[in-house]
């Protein structure tokens, strides 16, 4: 894993602010790390637009409203999509429908597996690797379903003080999930990472939350925008996701050593 030393945060306190702050410095100085997530930002704006004209039946993105504040935080650094297909709209469409529908969700989960891929390996390593692609796929299609099955952030905040214990549950997963993707990213096989994910945010399970919560709220602010939310989401919050995970290893380097050896980079 290569480590910019300059990245502008003190290890000694990995917190919200500061590793926000420095996200942006890091990438404001390497800009080329905007451009996987911009180029998949595209890709989901042209799959929403195609939703939208096309017979099967999808879900439109609610936006602002009455004032209620979503978290939008699958757990990958991502765009959030202005429509979703669910999967009983598949049910019983013929093989072109059938056909059309499920390609348009392949492309869309390639397009920010590869984003995250590109993004995540440049920044740990300092050069673009491939290899993990499938096992990083792998990862992204399995929380994705695990959404559509398990129901969402927003679903659990309409039910109010019943759904406080869940709510807390479904963070406190998200919370251990956080490093995740950079592990896969880093050639740990997907349930391996998720298996030792604990052993990187030890210590730091407040700040990772409130990294998820105000990553969520931006990016449901941003996918509220008319037309291009897609793409604002994953061009501006996704890379400052990716960089905060790598940070989080960074933060950890001198602690490796007491890590189990599979949790390792």
């Amino acid at each position: 894993m290569s480590r910019d030393r300059n990245d502008g945060y003190d290890r000694r306190e990995w917190s919200v602010v500061p590793v926000l702050s420095a996200a942006v410095g890091r990438l404001s100085r390497n800009p080329s790390l905007l451009v996987p997530f911009a180029a998949a930002g595209i890709v989901l704006s042209v799959v929403d637009a195609l939703r939208r004209r096309d017979p099967i039946p999808v879900l439109e993105y609610g936006g602002l409203d009455e004032a209620t504040v979503y978290v939008e935080f699958p757990g990958y650094p991502t765009g959030v999509g202005q429509t979703t297909l669910p999967l009983e709209s598949l049910v019983g469409l013929e093989a072109p429908y059938l056909a059309w529908g499920f390609g348009l969700y392949v492309l869309s989960v390639l397009a920010v597996s590869i984003a995250g891929v590109i993004t995540l390996t440049r920044l740990l390593d300092g050069e673009t690797r491939l290899g993990p692609l499938p096992s990083y796929l792998g990862l992204v299609v399995g929380i994705d379903l695990a959404h559509r099955l398990l129901g969402s952030i927003g679903f659990l905040q309409e039910m109010g003080l019943l759904g406080l214990v869940p709510l807390a549950a479904f963070f406190a997963v998200l919370v251990w999930l956080f490093p995740v993707p950079g592990l896969v990213a880093a050639g740990m096989p997907p349930w391996t990472a998720i298996r030792h994910a604990g052993a990187w945010t030890r210590g730091v399970r407040w700040s990772v939350l409130g990294l998820i919560l105000v990553l969520g709220i931006v990016t449901w602010l941003l996918t509220s925008v008319p037309v291009i939310g897609a793409f604002l989401g994953s061009a501006l919050v996704a890379p400052v996701h990716a960089v905060a995970i790598v940070s989080l290893f960074e933060n950890h380097r001198d602690e490796r050593v007491g890590m189990p050896v599979e949790a390792r980079l």
